[in-house]
């Protein structure tokens, strides 16, 4: 096996863990109901994308793919919306204390 093709299955695999994880949070994460599970998927998903970019991270550092100026950016944007949904579950979850 090449290296290309190696980097692809591994790639391959990474994206379906991310999709098992992604389905069976959102799944289990319907069982709490209401504003806490509304909070808790927040702060699932905004983890998916930091986890996501923390793994691309890796896979540059260990040379499966190669660092780029456009994968950069999608790093830094993958974990922006990351730490929005982060603090929209934190404010989801304010608001469930107040009442």
């Amino acid at each position: 096996m090449s290296g290309t093709e190696t980097a692809v299955i591994i790639q391959g695999l990474i994206i379906a863990i991310i999709v098992g994880v992604f389905y069976n949070f959102w799944a289990s994460s319907k069982a709490y109901g209401g504003i806490v599970g509304r909070a808790i998927r927040f702060f699932g998903i905004g983890m998916l994308f930091i986890t996501i970019s923390v793994l691309e991270k890796i896979l540059i550092n260990f040379g499966v793919t190669d660092q780029t100026p456009n994968l950069a950016l999608v790093q830094d944007v993958l974990n922006l919306i990351g730490l929005l949904l982060l603090a929209r579950g934190f404010s989801v979850l304010a608001s469930a204390a107040k009442s």
